[in-house]
């Protein structure tokens, strides 16, 4: 696996929490913000990958992005995000002391920020991925990808310019697609919300499952889990030819053409009428119900 590549599945898989209840619940959205200020300070030369000053003009960056996002209960707090990414693997958070910069010891205050003794650094081979203007837009492209979808248009006004989005590789793409695959099975534990089919061979892992798109990620550039559903290759081939649909009533909707009398696999097909979909581990992950009203829009009658 690249360079590029490691760095898309880490961006996929940021420990990033979540928060909330009932319909409210969802991803905590700090730490993704927080990197798109910082690449977007990156961009703008306010910082360099080796140098990224936790600044008032890092702050207003941050300030400007959380305000397009916010949920009802998240507080905008980057010190936290400055902080606690260390944990990620790629951030280093660093303060200048009398000998020399050593490791923060605890989330920076506001008032850090008119110093210039507190700054990060990214890990070596980050620093190269973060210094290349094709390379930074494949991250920052990454993390829009999976957790602001909804919220392109709107993020890209607050940070301003930012360079030009270029055309995905090929490798990114496959990478961006295998870890969305493995969010989704991992929330559904393998599992077909259509049917409850589970087959997990270890060693090497083989499993039955699919993670599927409800809006293609060629229309919707949408890789939040919520855009997703596990799916065997039954009931992911028969809603990708409209003859099998999951609702906004979190039920299946089967098309009118398929007719349970013409053979055995029709009629299993035609009892998942009605029938509710089985829900991922993570109520945060559940579909988004304007991407379940999408698939239910485009059932073939």
């Amino acid at each position: 696996m690249s360079a590029l590549a490691r760095a898309l599945d880490t961006l996929y898989r940021l420990n990033v929490g979540v928060t909330g209840a009932g319909a409210g619940r969802h991803e905590r959205p700090h730490k993704p913000l927080l990197l798109l200020a910082v690449l977007d300070s990156l961009e703008a030369g306010e910082a360099t990958p080796d140098r990224i000053p936790w600044s008032r003009a890092l702050l207003a960056r941050f300030q400007r992005a959380f305000a397009v996002v916010r949920a009802a209960d998240d507080d905008c707090t980057p010190r936290f995000p400055f902080f606690h990414l260390r944990s990620d693997g790629f951030w280093e958070p660093l303060r200048d002391g009398p000998s020399g910069p050593g490791p923060l010891a605890a989330p920076p205050l506001v008032g850090d920020a008119d110093t210039g003794a507190v700054w990060a650094r990214f890990t070596w081979e980050w620093r190269v991925l973060a210094g290349d203007p094709a390379l930074r837009a494949s991250l920052r492209e990454a993390l829009l990808a999976r957790y602001f979808a909804a919220h392109r248009v709107g993020l890209a006004a607050a940070a301003g310019p930012v360079g030009e989005v270029l055309a995905e590789p090929g490798e990114e793409r496959a990478q961006r697609a295998a870890s969305f695959r493995g969010l989704v099975l991992v929330n559904y534990d393998h599992q077909c919300c259509a049917c409850g089919l589970r087959i997990r061979i270890p060693e090497p892992d083989v499993t039955f499952v699919d993670a599927a798109h409800l809006i293609p990620f060629a229309e919707s550039r949408d890789d939040h889990p919520r855009n997703g559903v596990a799916l065997c290759k039954h009931h992911h081939w028969a809603m990708d030819r409209q003859l099998l649909a999951p609702g906004p009533d979190e039920r299946w909707h089967v098309s009118r053409r398929v007719e349970p009398r013409r053979s055995r696999g029709e009629e299993e097909l035609f009892r998942l009428d009605g029938q509710p979909l089985i829900p991922p581990a993570e109520s945060a992950y559940a579909p988004a119900p304007e991407a379940l009203r999408w698939r239910l829009e485009r059932l073939a009658g």
